[in-house]
């Protein structure tokens, strides 16, 4: 029997193979489409994350159009999470269109863009959006509604949001699921800490915690750079749990009424 429609949509230049371990599953493991789900793919663009939203709109626009039955799932990896919420944001009338928001990896409050620039250039990647992910950027006070700041804390520094964030709209289910790693600290998966992945823990989720569970490795993907700058190693015992967590959370999930919200 099958259970509709996840529509996916890949991270800063993610390479159609890696996205498709989500739906296909690889080497015997099943993907989504086993678990019942009829699966599309988002295709992969290099302009700015306004441009990337209004595109994936028009996405949505042609599937109902083709005859896809909505509403959809949308499931965004790292920056796709990004698309996705985003989508939202800009079409607020357009949420019940989207009955489950899941989130892997993604940095929702942002990322300390710092060592990434360097990479981008260093591996020619042709992708504009790195920037946009920055902490303090434009994009990302309007996606939350409010901009941040760091305080010393234990020798360290925290962010900390100006204000409550704007999240989703109130009929919508939005879902994240990140990993932690423990000699990274355990509260990042070594690009996403787990207070951005949930907004200072704001945003319903599943933490996929063991020491393979690197940002990559969440999907499945290796890349040779990471492997030598920050020591990403994968296999295939944790995108797996990430799409029971998908599964699972399509399953059980309980969608917020207004009349409920507003109480």
């Amino acid at each position: 029997m099958e259970k509709g429609t996840i529509v996916i949509v890949p991270g800063y230049n993610e390479p159609e193979a890696d996205m498709l371990t989500l739906s296909d599953g690889r080497r015997g493991r099943p993907g989504l489409r086993e678990h019942g789900y009829a699966c599309q793919l988002f295709p992969q663009y290099e302009d700015d994350l306004a441009d990337r939203i209004d595109k994936f709109a028009g996405f949505l626009t042609d599937l109902k159009a083709g005859g896809t039955a909505f509403p959809v799932t949308t499931l965004g990896y790292s920056l796709g999470g990004i698309v996705i919420r985003g989508f939202l944001r800009r079409f607020p009338e357009r949420a019940h269109e989207v009955s489950h928001t899941i989130t892997l990896g993604t940095p929702h409050w942002g990322l300390t863009v710092d060592m990434m620039p360097m990479l981008t250039a260093f591996f020619r990647l042709g992708d504009k959006a790195m920037d946009e992910l920055d902490l303090n950027a434009p994009f990302m006070t309007w996606l939350n509604g409010t901009s941040g700041h760091y305080v010393e804390n234990d020798r360290q520094k925290d962010w900390v949001l100006e204000t409550e964030p704007w999240i989703a709209p109130p009929e919508t289910c939005l879902y994240s699921i990140y990993g932690a790693v423990p000699h990274f600290g355990g509260d990042n998966d070594g690009i996403v800490w787990k207070d951005s992945a949930t907004l200072g823990g704001r945003i319903r989720s599943r933490e996929l915690s063991s020491e393979r569970a690197n940002h990559l490795n969440l999907i499945g993907a290796v890349n040779i750079g990471t492997l030598f700058i920050k020591g990403f190693l994968y296999d295939d015992r944790v995108w797996p749990q990430a799409i029971d967590a998908i599964d699972d959370h399509i399953s059980t999930h309980h969608i917020l009424q207004p009349s409920e919200a507003t109480s």
